[in-house]
């Protein structure tokens, strides 16, 4: 794409250096211990806007140059549609999830308009802000939560064995927000240091932490992801085309997956931590699959999961219910609230998606590093999270802006020509 057609002062560029550098670094303590605040530092990169009609210009450009945000519009209009019949009585909840997008939209046109230096500078403190996510994650995790302890109510002595400490809990989240980040902050530090083994050790350490947290999703995304590396390295076609065939397929087909395949019949144990995640959620996602299977066409109606959750009747054999606030799917909740013409719309967003991405494949070094960022995010959203909450999408912004910013200054290493 053509750059945005906003141009900047010098002193824009300083104090949009200053914020999202500040941001950057801020993320790290941040996405430790109040994953919720990626929110508040998303608003907080509007202050890198330098003016209000050049805010105006950057939306206009995106929404009347941009395919993949045009059919994001269609699917929040969609989403209104739904709140006619949808059970929730908050016609609110809308317009607070849909604003978050718009805000991240300006986050990425801010870094598209930095300059060369400038670009370095806020990659080099992000890649600070990596260092210290993965450091402050390590402290909390392996010390049982060295200094949430003391902000954190204690947990009780006696915990079951499907129960978690909320310090430990707190700490885990953040490897969710650090996971789709790592290959970012890993081709920052080969920018910065010109050395793939520091790199290669950066993401080695996200999975290590990752593992000893309670959250599995975190090193399983930090796995996949550099499966997706490697492929996309080798074969960046191969790997762009398969990861998003792959995704449109199962997105298409997900209700009949969890309720016709992969269902709780398949699974008796919950005697033991090692599966109790993985049986819950496919009980959950069973469950799902049987309040699509109701309303197929229009869905039951955007935010209407959690309305739903108040009478859903608890997973056979556990003391869970067979519906939280949210599915643990981000496709299942589109189908469940969104209809079968939701999920269309997000497969077609998927579609342009992949065409956008493609010239990447010119670049397999590019293509490796978003493909992996991409995997490590979707892996993630396919078993934790609802789809709408504020601070995981703000989360995906925050991501893109900073894949954004590795890819930039990448271009001025030898490495790119692998």
């Amino acid at each position: 794409m053509s750059e945005t057609p906003v141009s900047e002062t010098e002193d824009d560029q300083q104090r949009t250096v200053l914020v999202l550098g500040a941001v950057a670094m801020a993320l790290a303590p941040v996405a430790v211990y109040a994953p919720l605040g990626t929110v508040v530092l998303l608003v907080l990169t509007l202050a890198a806007q330098p003016c209000w009609d050049r805010t105006m210009a950057a939306l206009r450009w995106w929404f009347t140059r941009s395919r993949l945000v045009f059919i994001g519009t269609l699917l929040t209009l969609w989403a209104t549609v739904t709140l006619f019949w949808s059970p929730v009585g908050r016609p609110l909840s809308l317009p607070s999830v849909a604003i978050v997008p718009v805000i991240g939209l300006l986050l990425l046109a801010a870094v598209r308009q930095l300059k060369t230096p400038a670009a370095a500078t806020v990659a080099r403190m992000a890649m600070y802000g990596g260092l210290l996510m993965l450091s402050l994650l390590a402290l909390e995790v392996f010390s049982k939560g060295a200094v949430l302890r003391f902000v954190v109510p204690a947990s009780p002595a006696n915990l079951a064995f499907d129960q978690t400490a909320s310090v430990v809990e707190a700490a885990s989240r953040g490897i969710a927000v650090l996971a789709p980040l790592s290959f970012v902050y890993a081709t920052l530090i080969y920018v910065r240091t010109g050395k793939i083994l520091a790199s290669a050790g950066f993401v080695a350490a996200v999975f290590a932490v990752g593992f000893s947290t309670s959250m599995d999703a975190g090193w399983a995304a930090v796995a996949v992801g550099t499966l997706a590396f490697a492929v996309g390295l080798k074969a960046p076609r191969f790997a762009l085309a398969g990861l998003f065939t792959g995704l449109m397929i199962y997105a298409a087909l997900a209700p009949v997956i969890h309720g016709q395949l992969i269902t709780l019949k398949h699974f008796h144990d919950f005697s033991t931590r090692a599966m109790l995640g993985t049986e819950t959620r496919i009980g959950i996602w069973q469950y799902a699959a049987q309040l699509i299977g109701e309303k197929p066409l229009f869905g039951h109606g955007f935010d209407s999961t959690r309305e739903l959750a108040k009478v859903a009747p608890l997973i056979p054999g556990t003391k869970y219910p067979a519906l939280p606030l949210h599915t643990h799917n981000g496709f299942l909740q589109i189908w469940l609230e969104l209809g079968v013409v939701g999920i269309g719309v997000v497969i077609v967003f998927m579609a342009f998606a992949l065409r956008a991405l493609w010239p990447l494949t010119k670049t397999p070094i590019y293509l490796a590093i978003t493909i992996a960022t991409i995997t490590a995010t979707m892996l993630i959203f396919l078993v934790s999270f609802g789809v709408w909450q504020h601070w995981w999408i703000a989360t995906w912004f925050l991501v893109s802006a900073q894949l954004l910013l590795a890819l930039r200054v990448l271009h001025r290493t030898r490495f790119t020509r692998v």
